[in-house]
């Protein structure tokens, strides 16, 4: 347990930062409202990816129960986990206010849509997660939304606008599904 508590406070370290990220960049997208354009799809992924920080941070003490004896290779894994949500939360919407005439949405165009692969990657590392950790039968549930949680922000990171929108209702519809099944409700 003492393990886990060293390797919790490494884990909170960088959740806390991506935490801090992803709130301080909404705060300042929402300042620069009135001279500057915004757009509600950066926005959702950005909740979407605090949510998920969030859910992880609260899952954390599950793990704590599951071993005795912890590896390097499972650190790395789950320090995986926390820096590819970590990414995904410093990409998504820019570092600082939005200037005049600029645009929200073009930011993510440009830039934030490289926040949805980042969080494909933290879904492909939580998949694997679950199979290190817990060693479930291939294609249970949990697979199967994780695959869609890995998909949909790929699918939107090359699609148009249109194809955006639909990933981002797509994803919220499987995120919900996630942390109300797959998620410990209380410890």
């Amino acid at each position: 347990m003492d393990t886990f508590r060293w390797m919790s406070t490494v884990f909170s370290m960088i959740l806390g930062l991506g935490v801090a990220r992803i709130l301080a960049s909404a705060v300042a997208a929402l300042r620069a409202r009135r001279r500057a354009s915004l757009d509600w799809l950066p926005l959702a992924w950005a909740f979407f990816i605090f949510a998920q920080q969030l859910t992880l941070w609260w899952s954390l003490e599950d793990l704590a129960n599951l071993s005795t004896h912890w590896t390097y290779f499972q650190f790395l894994i789950l320090v995986t986990l926390v820096l590819t949500l970590f990414v995904a939360a410093a990409s998504v919407l820019p570092p600082n206010e939005i200037a005049a005439g600029e645009s929200l949405r073009r930011f993510f165009d440009e830039d934030g849509r490289f926040g949805l692969l980042a969080l494909a990657a933290f879904n492909v590392t939580a998949l694997a997660v679950n199979h290190v950790f817990w060693s479930p039968a291939p294609l249970t549930f949990a697979d199967a939304i994780n695959v869609l949680l890995i998909a949909v922000p790929v699918i939107g990171f090359f699609g148009t606008r249109q194809v955006q929108v639909a990933a981002t209702l797509a994803y919220a519809v499987g995120m919900v599904v996630a942390i109300a099944l797959l998620s410990p409700q209380s410890y």
